[in-house]
């Protein structure tokens, strides 16, 4: 339904595009080299604007409540949800129109453009000659089909057969397939991990690297040396598919055995908030049906836990093997007791997966990885230092 509205927009949004395209045309000038956004996911938006630094812009066209206190170059802010819809209807057109006489490359996070269907910004960028990178992170690019239909040849389980009756399948696999094809036809590169995120994209895909800022590590070694208590978090974004009733009858069965630990379980909590809380955990329980650590994993690692999560070994930099726990959804008993009978692994897993981190996807290293596979892709040319 919701689609179907917004389509009415479109011929709007084709006007406030082009009219305000030929007033901003008069001026144009290249003063940035690169448009992140138009939505903020786990962070992704903010940090890549930290890698790329004042040759860019960062965009964030949508409210989200667990990273309010991020600061974007061009953002809607909090109000009336109705308010902020229309808002965003008629500012992102406008504000395509004005970056585009400003920026040469343009890094859309997530599936959403400035305009309500994302082939009208791409269309409009090529024929202004600018770059186009897709960076998929999950459900924007994954085809539930797809990904059933996989989990079911290995026999392996997945979150999405305890959600699947409550998504209209067909409408989302009408949606990612055109986002799909969308990306293949316009995007100059594409990352997208295609082992955990199965698209019906035709591409190739490069794995992008996770990013943390280095001043934001922490190794909090006092926790370690009082671990009589340990203790354990878990911060689903989503409990169902993060594998959370799983994890639940771990730690009922363990204090059923006689285990003694603090275990914290965060939902709906500022990204601010569940760092500082990291920094005093001995053990993360991360997602357990995923083949990639994910945001949180990394967070983890960053500030020295013990991670705890299904991501596959070999889809990573060398380290990763020592990284974390590697945990498919049935041997999270099995680990976490394994952890909590050998306590001195915790500050072990601890260690190795803070100089992990530190190691392959802290500022430096990051920015090293963009602008070579930007280069050798022809996205910037090599004069071009960011």
């Amino acid at each position: 339904m919701r689609f179907k509205i917004e389509k009415l927009f479109i011929p709007i949004q084709l006007i406030i595009l082009y009219f305000f395209n030929i007033i901003f045309s008069v001026n144009s000038k290249s003063k940035y080299k690169f448009v992140i956004g138009v939505d903020e996911i786990a962070n992704i938006t903010y940090d890549l604007k930290k890698v790329f630094g004042n040759k860019s812009l960062s965009i964030n066209l949508s409210v989200n409540k667990f990273y309010i206190t991020n600061k974007y170059d061009y953002a809607i802010k909090p109000g009336n949800k109705y308010f902020l819809y229309l808002k965003k209807l008629f500012y992102g057109p406008y504000l395509l129109a004005k970056l585009s006489n400003q920026s040469d490359v343009f890094i859309y996070i997530w599936w959403t453009g400035f305009c309500v269907d994302r082939k009208i910004d791409y269309k409009f960028l090529k024929n202004k000659n600018k770059k186009i990178v897709c960076i998929f992170l999950g459900s924007d690019i994954r085809s539930y089909k797809l990904t059933l239909n996989f989990h079911n040849k290995h026999m392996l389980d997945t979150g999405l057969n305890y959600i699947s009756q409550n998504i209209n399948q067909r409408e989302n696999e009408a949606r990612v397939t055109k986002v799909a094809k969308d990306a293949d036809e316009y995007a100059d590169l594409i990352f997208n991990y295609s082992k955990d995120q199965m698209s019906y994209l035709k591409s190739e895909q490069f794995t992008m690297p996770y990013m943390y800022q280095l001043k934001k590590m922490c190794f909090n070694k006092s926790k370690f040396k009082n671990i009589d208590i340990i203790k354990i978090v878990h911060a689903p974004s989503d409990p169902i598919v993060k594998g959370t009733p799983l994890v639940r009858a771990t730690i009922r069965k363990l204090r059923e055995e006689g285990y003694k630990f603090e275990y914290i379980e965060l939902t709906n909590t500022p990204n601010k908030n569940v760092l500082g809380i990291l920094q005093n955990t001995h053990i993360l329980i991360s997602q357990l049906y995923a083949f990639i650590p994910g945001v949180l994993a990394i967070e983890g690692m960053a500030n020295a836990c013990a991670t705890i999560t299904s991501a596959e070994y070999d889809l990573f930099p060398s380290g990763a093997e020592n990284a974390w726990v590697k945990t498919r959804y049935w041997e999270i008993y099995d680990n976490l007791k394994y952890l909590l009978d050998n306590t001195e692994k915790i500050e072990e897993y601890a260690i190795n997966g803070y100089e992990f981190v530190k190691n392959n996807y802290t500022e430096a290293k990051v920015k090293e990885f963009y602008y070579n596979i930007f280069y050798e892709h022809k996205i910037i040319d090599d004069k071009i230092i960011f």
